[in-house]
């Protein structure tokens, strides 16, 4: 039976459902690595002008600082268990290089659900860990999907060649260490800069300086979290130009400095 869906009490910035898939009526972003898993049915995701669809007994796993949204159900809705996890938690887990660039780099992974898991019994075992104040068991449960699903990944085919909003984004993704301006995204995808602005605003909902930014600060997240690299040396090694604007541009998309951050993160008990 179809029902709506039923979020457990967050841990640590975690937050995790499961139900009916709604349609989403526009595009949306948070901060976070996102996990599904469709246990009935089958869901669409529009990410720009790029599709990703996820079917029964597969799972899926995205930043979703790319806006993204949910289709329509073709007929339906599709039953899903989502987990959205805080960048700055899955930076500790020391993903292998290649799949962490990935993610940061905007590209979904996508994969059948291990043999020997039920997926149907996912959410009932994050529901009791929760409910039972062990939500650290909970945790390891999405860690563990999460990292599996990461090493089978295979690469959605989408629906066609990359659309010029997506080699934009691609570019960015790619440059987002070196003093990049606007003029160089849009002769990448060989159109006049303001078309290219437009276009990229268009697709992805926010301007190719904040989309650029965002990349700048999930990078200094990573930095923080998994090196001992001074905040100076995080901003720069990150793409900033100097200490004063990344000391700015990260309080401002974080709510906190980069020194509070990294300590939040060494900290015994702050996650």
């Amino acid at each position: 039976m179809k029902h709506e869906a039923v979020a457990v009490p967050a841990h640590a910035g975690i937050w995790v459902a499961h139900g009916a898939a709604p349609a989403m009526d526009g595009a949306h972003s948070h901060d976070d690595i996102e996990l599904n898993v469709v246990t009935s049915g089958a869901i669409e995701y529009l990410f720009g002008e790029r599709r990703l669809r996820v079917e029964e007994g597969q799972s899926a796993v995205f930043w979703a600082s790319l806006p993204h949204r949910l289709l329509a159900p073709e007929g339906e809705p599709a039953e899903v268990c989502w987990a959205h996890v805080p960048l700055s938690t899955v930076l500790t887990w020391d993903l292998p290089a290649p799949e962490l660039r990935a993610l940061l780099e905007g590209r979904p992974a996508l994969a059948a659900v291990p043999s020997d898991v039920d997926s149907q019994s996912v959410w009932r075992r994050w529901e009791a860990d929760f409910a039972g104040r062990d939500a650290d068991a909970a945790l390891l449960e999405v860690h563990a999907l999460m990292r599996r699903t990461l090493r089978a990944a295979r690469t959605p085919s989408g629906t066609g060649p990359a659309s010029r909003p997506l080699g934009m984004a691609a570019y960015i993704m790619e440059r987002f260490r070196d003093p990049i301006t606007t003029a160089d995204v849009a002769a990448v995808v060989h159109l006049n800069t303001e078309y290219a602005m437009t276009l990229f605003r268009k697709a992805w909902h926010m301007t190719m300086g904040d989309f650029l930014l965002r990349r700048r600060v999930a990078e200094a997240q990573r930095l923080l979290a998994t090196t001992d690299l001074d905040c100076s040396a995080v901003g720069y090694a990150a793409g900033f130009g100097s200490g004063s604007n990344f000391y700015a541009q990260f309080a401002k998309l974080v709510g906190t400095s980069p020194g509070q951050y990294r300590a939040a993160l060494r900290t015994p008990g702050s996650d």
